[in-house]
């Protein structure tokens, strides 16, 4: 069984067993997906912003649907391109023409002088620890509340992989791993927003069939109590 039957299964199973949407999120998307894209539609956004999305994200639109169920509140999905009559500027939320740049990281980064320097220069729209530059070639996917984004790296080196925005709570940008994983799902977990540094960030399938585990872990575990 390939990997979109596997997750288009276990969303099933989970569809069915959370029908009262106990799993963090799912009251905002109810197990449900906006239509899938056509290929016409991702090559047109590629084109436009001189990218290629990476192949599971690519899948996954052309074959479960663009945003919905998932992770957080949900997937974030591609915007603006289903109707040829949109023009896409003025939909879109998201910074997209920092997309073609590559994303400069590839271990946990938290420059806390930052937020110091930011509070004694006084300089209106200028917020060093907050600076796009951070974020290049990445899309936000998702939103886990509390200001904590999932983003997924589109260029450079970690093209494919899942990695976390959690500037807000001045805890930096760090790999979505399996501790971040689990962290975020044990609400009595002591550490919350682990240090990722050393765990390798999880690619879009494997963040989200975690994700979808996990959450069938908890609704079986639930119904037995």
């Amino acid at each position: 069984m390939n990997k979109v039957l596997q997750l288009k299964k276990k969303l099933a199973q989970l569809a069915i067993l959370d029908a009262t949407f106990e799993v963090f999120g799912s009251e905002s998307h109810q197990y449900q997906f906006k239509p899938c894209l056509s290929s016409k539609d991702i090559q047109v956004f590629e084109s436009r912003y001189n990218i290629k999305l990476p192949s599971e994200y690519k899948n996954f639109l052309l074959e479960i649907g663009n945003g919905g169920a998932g992770p957080g509140y949900g997937l974030s999905g591609l915007s603006g391109i289903e109707s040829e009559d949109v023009i896409p500027e003025k939909v879109y939320r998201d910074n997209y023409e920092i997309l073609s740049k590559p994303f400069p990281l590839t271990e946990a980064w938290n420059d806390l002088d930052l937020i110091i320097k930011d509070n004694m220069d006084f300089v209106p729209n200028n917020n060093a620890y907050f600076d796009d530059k951070f974020i290049h070639g990445t899309l936000t996917i998702t939103n886990y509340g509390c200001g904590i984004y999932g983003m997924l790296v589109i260029t450079g080196e970690q093209s494919g992989k899942i990695w976390i925005d959690d500037r807000t709570n001045d805890n930096g940008i760090y790999p979505a791993c399996l501790s971040f994983c689990h962290a975020f799902h044990d609400i009595n977990s002591e550490d919350s927003y682990p240090n990722s540094n050393e765990e390798q960030p999880l690619s879009f399938y494997e963040w989200y069939e975690d994700w979808l585990n996990r959450s069938l872990e908890q609704i079986r575990q639930s119904s037995e109590t």
